[in-house]
């Protein structure tokens, strides 16, 4: 209670009077007291040894107040939950000033764990939780409590664990699934358990991101891709899809190979271009950017290659060590071991070079799956979480999806239309693409020329943005 200046706690009741502390009696060492006599008075009784805080009570009725309702707002953001209580008059201003998101945060956040079961500290242990019909609606149930976002588990023969979080009506949406693209990602994933990856598994549809299911990961061997697939065509036999779309990990692409011999499998362009970069960095050839400005381009025009049918590849890489050797000699010389490193690793990798199959494609990139990656670590707001506030990230974003899935279906656009950018990359790379059919027959290494230095054009921008993310600023001669 207070007296409008200090907060007191109550100390002792007798029969005739309640004797009251001070509320900083520990935190300050206070021995401020007061006594209420029945049928007399309030005083104080022994002096206080700090100023007084007229808002004290009010702030501790806001604080309580608001993890009360925590409890009962699960899928509720503490920013939301917050505003609506700041909105309360009943508050004075200078209260709802002072109580703001960096002082609740914590408690928020602790008492909304408190709830949940403890961490467990491997996936198996989490796997058991989730099977437990005391905390399974509770830990992984939708937002609208209709569906469950865990589907099942799987131990890999190298003895990794797994876990699928994929609903019942996001399975009936992926029998119809044709287009799948598939990338990990590491900063959102739960602090404890022990993970390697988020494995996602994202589609194209209508010109919307649309995230289908997560995989909590314990190693990213050829087994454990092979289990998740498994169990993958397991919980949803319907899934068929006609085109796989993943980055250059050797283990995902042998274990989608495996598992969907039918589809067609292509890696991603973007990711590509990022190993081509890399390799260029360590080979340390950007020391020299800034005395032969060209050497950019032709790393550029090197992932150019993968755009070609894939009969011309050793065609365009020779094609660009021959305009290398006629521009300068030392040039050339600079750029041996990465194109040999192209030819080598890449165009003569059989298990890369079935995946290089660019020509014509519609989708380059999984790109989508950066932009889901972007949307989770953004929804969930720290990195590492807790694995109880990530499963609730994953409920908000398989909400967020049905309601898109059924706005498009009506016939509305859950998304912005593609951009004039993005529809012209397509026609140009299109067009160039038959007019490399028309001319090869009649100059085959001077149409391929064409295609690459034309072709490479088209991704100039991102390209530089990657190299920028990759070497930085730094000095060329460095």
């Amino acid at each position: 209670m207070g007296d409008g200046s200090h907060a007191y706690h109550v100390n002792k009741e007798t029969a005739s009077s309640i004797y009251f502390k001070c509320v900083m009696y520990d935190k300050l060492k206070c021995s401020g007291r007061a006594i209420y006599r029945f049928g007399g008075g309030f005083r104080h009784t022994k002096a206080h040894n700090h100023p007084p805080d007229p808002d004290y009570v009010g702030e501790r009725h806001f604080r309580e107040n608001i993890l009360q309702h925590i409890d009962g707002a699960r899928f509720v953001s503490f920013e939301d939950v917050l505003n609506d209580f700041r909105r309360n008059r009943n508050y004075s201003r200078r209260v709802r000033c002072r109580m703001t998101l960096r002082r609740l945060r914590g408690a928020m956040y602790r008492r909304r764990m408190s709830s949940f079961p403890e961490t467990p500290m491997t996936l198996r242990e989490l796997t058991q939780r989730l099977l437990d019909p005391e905390y399974r609606r509770k830990i992984a149930s939708t937002i609208d409590g209709h569906d469950n976002l865990y589907s099942g588990s799987c131990t890999a023969q190298d003895g990794s664990h797994h876990i699928l979080f994929l609903s019942e009506r996001m399975k009936h949406f992926l029998g119809d699934v044709k287009i799948i693209q598939s990338d990990g990602t590491f900063k959102a994933r739960p602090l404890h358990p022990y993970s390697s990856q988020i494995f996602v598994l994202v589609t194209p549809w209508r010109d919307a991101v649309v995230p289908i299911g997560w995989f909590l990961m314990e190693r990213r061997t050829v087994a454990a891709y092979t289990a998740i697939f498994s169990l993958l065509k397991q919980v949803c036999p319907n899934f068929n899809p006609e085109l796989i779309i993943s980055d250059w990990e050797y283990p995902q692409q042998k274990a989608w190979r495996d598992a969907f011999p039918n589809a067609q499998l292509q890696g991603c362009l973007w990711h590509m271009c990022r190993a081509f970069i890399k390799k260029a960095h360590k080979l340390r050839i950007f020391r020299f950017k800034k005395h032969f400005p060209t050497l950019v381009d032709y790393i550029r025009k090197a992932c150019a290659i993968t755009l070609l049918p894939p009969r011309y590849f050793l065609v365009g890489l020779g094609v660009l060590r021959d305009d290398a050797r006629r521009e300068n000699l030392v040039l050339a010389f600079l750029l041996v071991n990465f194109f040999q490193y192209v030819e080598d690793k890449w165009i003569l990798n059989n298990n890369r070079r079935q995946w290089m199959r660019l020509f014509k494609a519609v989708h380059r990139t999984n790109n989508l799956c950066e932009s889901h990656n972007k949307m989770l670590r953004k929804a969930i707001g720290a990195y590492r979480p807790n694995v109880w506030a990530f499963i609730d990230t994953l409920a908000k974003l398989e909400h967020n999806t049905t309601l898109d899935i059924e706005h498009m279906r009506a016939g509305g656009y859950a998304r912005r239309a593609r951009t004039w950018k993005t529809v012209w990359t397509d026609e140009q790379l299109l067009a160039l693409s038959r007019d490399l059919e028309m001319d090869v027959f009649r100059d085959r290494n001077e149409a391929v020329r064409s295609f690459v230095n034309q072709a490479s054009t088209v991704f100039r921008n991102a390209f530089h943005m990657q190299l920028l993310n990759e070497i930085g600023r730094e000095r060329p001669n460095q």
